[in-house]
C-alpha cells in the first residue's frame, strides 16, 4: 500500500519554514517540514517532548504508573515486601531501555512531524493529535510506512525494514501491553 504521493511544490511558513506534502490519507493531505529539524518553536518543544519519551522507551504515563506501583509495594505496612514483583518492575524498566521504539511512541513521533490543513504548524495540539493517531491506527499499514519515513531520517542507527519492521513493532507493543499489565496488577491489588 502506497500512501505518498510525488511531493507538491513546497510553501513558506513565515518566509522561514518549507512545507512539503508528504502523503494522502482517506481524503486528508497531510505535510511536513522539509526538515525535521527546522520547524517553528512551538511545534519544536512537544517534538522534543516527543523525541525524549521515543528515546528512553517510555511514556510520562508509563513512568508514573511505575513509581505508583513502586511506591505502593514499598510503603511501610505490616505486609512483606515482595521482592519478586519489585524485580520484575525493575526488569520490565530495564529492558524497555534496551528495546526498539514501541508502536506509540512512533506514531506520536509522526504526529508531531505530520501535519493536515486544520492544525497550525507553529504548535501542537495533544488532543487533536490523539485523535489523528487514532483514525491512523483505524487506516492500518500506517506504523509500516512511519517506520520507513520517520526512522532513517531522525533515528539513522534505528532502521527496521518492511514486514520485519512491523512485526517488530507489533512485538514491541505486545511486551508494552504486558509491562503495563504488570503495573496495574500491583496498583489495583489489596496488598
Amino acid at each position: 500500500m502506497k500512501f505518498w504521493k510525488r511531493k507538491v511544490k513546497s510553501f513558506l511558513v513565515n518566509d522561514q519554514y518549507k512545507v512539503v506534502e508528504a502523503f494522502k490519507l482517506n481524503g486528508k493531505t497531510y505535510y511536513e517540514f522539509e526538515s525535521a529539524f527546522n520547524m517553528p518553536a512551538g511545534r519544536a518543544l512537544c517534538a522534543m517532548t516527543i523525541y525524549e519519551e521515543f528515546r528512553m522507551r517510555v511514556t510520562l504515563e508509563y513512568l508514573t504508573l511505575h513509581v505508583r506501583a513502586m511506591e505502593k509495594l514499598l510503603s511501610p505496612s505490616d505486609k512483606k515486601l515482595n521482592i519478586g514483583i519489585i524485580a520484575l518492575l525493575n526488569q520490565n524498566l530495564k529492558d524497555r531501555i534496551a528495546l526498539a521504539p514501541f508502536p506509540d511512541h512512533l506514531y506520536k513521533l509522526a504526529s508531531v512531524n505530520y501535519f493536515d490543513d486544520s492544525e497550525s504548524p507553529y504548535t501542537y495540539d495533544f488532543k487533536y493529535n490523539e485523535k489523528k493517531i487514532e483514525q491512523w491506527k483505524a487506516s492500518g499499514g500506517m506504523l509500516d510506512f512511519f517506520s520507513q519515513r520517520l526512522m532513517p531520517e531522525l533515528m539513522k542507527s534505528l532502521q527496521l525494514s518492511g514486514t520485519n519492521a512491523e512485526t517488530y513493532l507489533m512485538s514491541m507493543e505486545m511486551l508494552n501491553q504486558q509491562h503495563l499489565k504488570n503495573l496495574q496488577q500491583v496498583l489495583s491489588s489489596n496488598n
